[in-house]
């Protein structure tokens, strides 16, 4: 997996972060998720904005580095 992850973060898109397991019951949550920091895959800053909650496909979110200004997708869990 950490190859895979890898491969993703040189080609431009950050990898999604976590792990993910497969259930059928999912918690309740009553209090916000806390905003997860996603780092820019070409300058590495962790200084970046989500511009929309989906991207080219429904898996991916665009977001933008405002230190280096690109924008990037990130794959969602």
């Amino acid at each position: 997996m950490d190859k895979t992850r890898e491969k993703l973060w040189r080609y431009g898109i950050a990898p999604p972060g976590g792990t993910c397991a497969v259930s059928m019951e999912k918690p309740i949550r009553f209090v916000p998720r806390q905003l997860q920091v996603i780092a820019c895959p070409r300058c590495g800053s962790h200084h970046t904005e989500k511009l929309a909650q989906f991207g080219s496909t429904a898996c991916k979110a665009l977001y933008r580095c405002l230190d280096c200004r690109e924008p990037f997708d990130y794959f969602k869990l």
